[in-house]
């Protein structure tokens, strides 16, 4: 599992958006370090059309489509600090 954060995350009040990048194979991401609580989260694929995406929520790990194309997939997660 490679999740790679970008550089600054993103707030609106209380809630912390969190960005950056899977690699292909990945199927799951532990976004423990930043938030205690994830209330959305989704993976894109990048650059080439990939199967149906689907993604869940554990805790503070965000289980998600492996994005199935050689560049990965983009996370957009939003969730509480």
């Amino acid at each position: 599992m490679a999740f790679t954060a970008d550089n600054r995350p993103h707030t609106i009040g209380d809630l912390l958006v969190i960005t950056g990048t899977v690699e292909n194979g990945d199927t799951s991401t532990d976004l423990s370090a930043f938030l205690s609580e994830i209330l959305w989260g989704q993976v894109c694929v990048i650059g080439a059309v990939g199967g149906p995406q689907t993604s869940a929520i554990n805790g503070t790990t965000l289980a998600h489509s492996n994005p199935g194309v050689a560049a990965g997939g983009r996370l957009l997660v939003i969730g509480k600090r």
